[in-house]
């Protein structure tokens, strides 16, 4: 794990892609070189000390040779309702890349990638370090309606399959993304790996398919943080793992800004 303190980075591009969801682009070349899929960057929203915390932002793509990486945020409260309303030319207050990434098995043949909403987030540079490694990716991407569907167009363009399911059913499938991907794998398209990133009802479900047909699964937490380097405790979440000792499961508190943001998907206790 790598973190790059202080940086000072530039807004080159900004653009709502749907309701209150904005793409920014930001010229951090040291940050480009060392992030790794998964990772995220804490920003400090504003030009001044209001509000206090930074905000934890998922790295949605890397460009190593430009120097250049992607964010995409919902605007939901003042933190980053003010980083959604920063300029073109804006110099921004940022630390990382902070946390795991994900970890792609140089064995695995075929990736399947789940995001729900914005939890399409960290989910396209993992689909693009895929892509480059040969892999065959597949990408479920499910939201309220039509107009809320993101990332679709832009993993298209890397060469994923890409199939959307919306709750009203007014693009493609009606219905839940685990419902979609339950039909997919009956179908006979069977992953080697999973990854995904969501509302924690869909990745629950998703653990309980994927433990049955002992697929590795790999999810990207979102919890709310506050220090992002580990100290204050406040992103815990609660993680099994096996005793070798005593050969049973024994429970531990990970911090998902350090521990994480990437965990097993089959360890996360969800019903905590």
């Amino acid at each position: 794990m790598n973190f790059i303190y202080n940086n000072k980075v530039k807004i080159l591009s900004r653009k709502e892609v749907a309701p209150n969801i904005f793409l920014i682009k930001l010229s951090a070349p040291s940050v480009a070189q060392e992030a790794l899929p998964g990772q995220f960057i804490h920003i400090k929203c504003s030009k001044d000390n209001y509000p206090l915390l930074r905000r934890p932002l998922s790295i949605h793509r890397i460009d190593k040779e430009k120097g250049e990486i992607f964010i995409l945020f919902q605007a939901v409260g003042e933190g980053t309702k003010i980083l959604a309303d920063r300029t073109i030319g804006d110099d921004l207050d940022i630390t990382g890349p902070i946390g795991n990434g994900f970890n792609i098995y140089p064995e695995s043949r075929k990736i399947m990638i789940v995001g729900g909403g914005i939890g399409v987030a960290p989910l396209l540079a993992l689909g693009e370090e895929s892509i480059r490694q040969g892999k065959e990716v597949r990408v479920l991407i499910s939201a309220l309606k039509k107009e809320l569907v993101i990332g679709e167009e832009s993993f298209k363009i890397l060469g994923a399959k890409v199939d959307v399911a919306t709750d009203d059913g007014s693009y493609q499938f009606k219905g839940l993304v685990t419902d979609l991907l339950e039909r997919i794998i009956k179908e006979g398209w069977l992953a080697d790996q999973i990854f995904a990133c969501g509302p924690k009802p869909m990745l629950k479900k998703i653990s309980e398919i994927t433990l049955p047909a002992n697929i590795n699964y790999q999810v990207s937490m979102e919890e709310r943080m506050a220090c992002g380097i580990g100290a204050c405790l406040g992103c815990v979440c609660k993680i099994k793992t096996k005793d070798k000792r005593k050969y049973r499961v024994k429970y531990e508190y990970k911090r998902v800004c350090i521990d994480g943001p990437v965990f097993p998907g089959n360890e996360v206790v969800w019903d905590d």
